[in-house]
């Protein structure tokens, strides 16, 4: 939805407003005193006219009237589609004509560990579904995967920050040390850090944990930021240091806190209520929405928390976050909402659809996994057992030239194969076999004549 297109101004102008207000709702007086149009003594219009198109707006779905039955009283609450739809025109808005906006210490101090949720319950659910904590179990395949991640991770990144030399052209820059053609300096020591603040967080993380793992800690968190801008900061002295300057935001009219022991003090706070979160998804964007919100340092505050967001999935045995396919505008608008209205839906949703997106990428690649031993080393024995298997029956055939040592896999194996025909025919084809040799197979193991799997031999 686009709030441009509502033609009528005064109906845009209330829609801005009980949009803005967010799902606290405005009430009937706080409405009118915030629509200047409305009110203006030339363009105003009557309250007559002003209910008129409010019950437009609840009729269209954009807004809900509670307490209709009386106006005095009344307030409104908008609906997601109104409320992202005011965000994005407020916020895109020219920053001079924006109120200046100062941290809130209340978008910390009222949220409750375990009480409070930034998520809802069904994106909860739905994340629980997509990637339950314990699914991801390390090994060298996914040890594998793991660098291809730290790679997309990196592009990803470093992309939102306006660093974009192409996925596949920074793939194999780290993959296969292939050069970047006009590659800037500065560029490539953002995405070099990045791989190495990602590495640092993968390697760190350890299944079962241990004492030593990269967690939810303000040194943690620190040496993120110190590999993050690791030779892009004019003093390297700040590197992982709290911030003791102001700074701004550019396209913001959010103002940051200033004095350096307050900084710390929220800090040490933001970490301290992050490690008490038990739900690791949440967990994760608590610190996705803190760590920009506080700006702890003098730079690299967005990356630090897209990466630090994977601590406690990984620690949790969950897939990593890569924000490969995250539009670059709905985050900055989901950040924006924060800053100025202290509002973490929209960054909300922007990390629910990463993470799932993350785990899409992660189940297709696994889908394509490596080659069984035994199908590499047996190749036309393996052929030459399951067709024995499925057209005469009987025992399983080990040929003579097949290994003792893997005689056990290798029947196993057979067996495997022999069963998936059975559930599809046309894992039979890489094997010569035709769907009339499996059907027949199958009649004879439905009337109990073999079974299949029934017995082996290895040839003399």
């Amino acid at each position: 939805m686009d709030l441009i297109r509502i033609t009528d101004p005064h109906k845009r102008e209330l829609a801005l407003h009980i949009g803005i207000a967010g799902e606290a709702g405005i009430s009937i007086g706080q409405l009118m005193e915030k629509c200047a149009l409305v009110q203006d003594a030339t363009t105003g219009i009557e309250r007559t006219a002003v209910w008129r198109r409010l019950k437009q707006l609840a009729h269209e779905g954009l807004v809900q009237l509670i307490d209709p039955g009386s106006r005095r009283n009344a307030y409104y609450i908008p609906t997601d589609t109104l409320r992202r739809a005011a965000l994005h025109m407020h916020l895109t808005s020219q920053v001079s004509g924006r109120e200046r906006v100062a941290y809130d210490n209340g978008v910390l101090d009222d949220y409750v560990p375990n009480e409070t949720r930034y998520l809802r319950s069904n994106e909860l659910a739905g994340l629980h579904v997509a990637c339950a904590p314990g699914t991801w179990a390390r090994g060298a395949r996914q040890d594998r995967e793991m660098r291809r991640f730290m790679s997309d991770l990196s592009y990803a990144s470093s992309r939102l920050e306006g660093v974009d030399y192409g996925h596949l052209a920074t793939k194999n820059f780290f993959e296969e040390d292939s050069p970047i053609t006009n590659l800037a300096p500065r560029d490539r020591k953002v995405l070099m850090n990045h791989f190495q603040a990602a590495k640092f967080i993968v390697e760190g993380i350890n299944h079962p944990l241990r004492e030593e793992d990269v967690g939810i800690t303000e040194h943690d968190i620190r040496s993120v930021h110190a590999i993050l801008s690791s030779g892009l900061l004019t003093n390297p002295m700040r590197q992982g240091a709290m911030r003791a300057t102001q700074v701004r935001i550019a396209g913001s009219s959010y103002i940051p806190p200033t004095i350096p022991m307050e900084i710390k003090r929220l800090f040490s706070l933001v970490v301290q209520k992050a490690a008490q979160i038990a739900d690791p998804y949440e967990q994760s964007l608590f610190l996705l929405v803190h760590l920009p919100y506080l700006q702890p340092f003098d730079d690299c505050n967005k990356r630090v928390a897209r990466l630090c967001t994977n601590v406690p999935l990984l620690r949790n045995g969950i897939l990593p976050i890569s924000w490969l396919d995250v539009n670059k505008d709905e985050m900055e608008l989901g950040l924006a909402a924060v800053y100025e209205q202290q509002d973490p839906r929209i960054l909300a949703e922007v990390y629910v659809q990463a993470c799932h997106r993350s785990f899409e990428s992660f189940s297709i690649t696994q889908s394509a996994r490596d080659p069984h031993e035994i199908d590499l080393r047996y190749d036309s024995e393996l052929r030459q057992a399951v067709r024995g298997r499925i057209l005469e029956g009987g025992e399983v055939n080990v040929p003579s030239s097949v290994d003792r040592a893997d005689s056990a896999e290798f029947i196993e194996r057979v067996t495997q194969i022999v069963g998936a025909c059975i559930d599809n025919p046309f894992v039979g084809a890489p094997y010569g076999l035709r769907l009339l040799d499996i059907d027949r197979f199958t009649q004879r193991a439905d009337s109990g004549v073999e079974q299949p799997g029934e017995g082996s031999r290895h040839a003399p």
